[in-house]
């Protein structure tokens, strides 16, 4: 049996109809299945000849029944075997590559890609335009990692060896020696990450990738903790931040106008709650318990005149420095 290749996508739709209709066993004929689907008994029967022509599934005329029957198995027709899972996954391999074109790290997803493609070959034909109408990606900026970098991380994570490199943090003037034992690696928010216990500090860390210089991977062996699941790791941060060792924060901040919309739609923590403070819904307050206040500072900064931090007072003080600073800076 050959891959759906003709007619268009109304087509193709109307063929999985008839073919569940035959699947069931109800002999169903031209003007039963015109009436279910329709279309015109003359449409429905160009489909039939197609699907036992050009498809080569086994349907056949019952005189008795006065209707069509399948004379044999078509559970495993290429074209009935595709989901829109994997429609999704493959659209989504397509932008993971598209997203770091012209990179190291694109030449080698590019295989893995092609051979996705293959997976689905003759299951399905469709144009790209349709699946970028179907499915939308949006990242805020895809970091350009080095593939020989990363590599090297992922093996180590994966022989649970000890890594050591030089490490500039966000707004340090100097770079620091540092030696972790690396428990995952992986893609948040469009930047690489390895999160693991940094010896010399005794604690679990998370480090970007494109700031890490020196990498070596050493001899020394670890064993990562059974206990450790990168999902709770993170579960006390919006993004990939550390947590704050001294626990919980919980942050609560009003919000207005369009934020008080978004804020009521879209989930930026597990124990995030919203509170209607309006009849209109143009006033929240909204609740997080974090482990840091780091990436909800440039959260709250970007709603502006629409968000009022009401707790913890160090990130008050914080945004009202911020806001300051950016009067001076566009003065004049």
């Amino acid at each position: 049996m050959s891959g759906f290749t003709g007619g268009g996508k109304v087509q193709m739709v109307r063929i999985y109809k008839i073919l569940d209709a035959l699947k069931a066993g109800d002999f169903p004929n031209c003007r039963k299945l015109a009436e279910q689907l329709e279309f015109t008994q003359k449409t429905i029967q160009r489909d039939v000849t197609y699907m036992q022509d050009q498809l080569g599934i086994p349907i056949r005329y019952n005189a008795s029944m006065h209707g069509y029957e399948l004379d044999g198995d078509v559970d495993s027709f290429p074209v009935f075997d595709v989901q829109v899972e994997d429609l999704a996954a493959l659209f989504l391999a397509r932008h993971a590559i598209g997203s770091v074109s012209g990179t190291k790290l694109a030449e080698a997803l590019s295989p893995a890609f092609e051979k996705l493609t293959r997976m689905l070959e003759g299951k399905v034909s469709m144009n790209w335009r349709d699946l970028d109408r179907a499915f939308s990606v949006k990242e805020p900026g895809v970091v350009n990692t080095d593939l020989t970098m990363f590599g090297k991380i992922a093996e180590a994570v994966l022989n649970e060896q000890e890594l050591s490199f030089t490490y500039r943090k966000v707004g340090a003037a100097t770079s620091s020696k540092r030696r972790i034992q690396p428990y995952h690696v992986g893609e948040i928010g469009g930047g690489w990450y390895v999160i693991g216990h940094d010896v010399g500090r005794e604690g679990l860390r998370t480090f970007a990738l494109q700031r890490i210089r020196g990498l070596k991977v050493l001899k020394s062996t670890f064993e990562r903790p059974v206990d450790f699941q990168i999902g709770k790791h993170l579960g006390g941060s919006i993004g990939v931040w550390d947590h704050n060792d001294e626990g919980q924060v919980e942050v609560v901040v009003e919000v207005t106008d369009w934020v008080a919309r978004i804020v009521q739609e879209r989930l930026w923590h597990p124990t995030q709650k919203t509170k209607v403070l309006d009849d209109l819904g143009d006033r929240v307050e909204l609740r997080m318990q974090l482990g840091n206040i780091e990436e909800v500072r440039q959260l709250v900064l970007g709603w502006g005149r629409h968000a009022k931090v009401l707790a913890p007072e160090a990130l008050r003080q914080w945004v009202r420095q911020e806001a300051s600073a950016m009067v001076r800076n566009h003065r004049g």
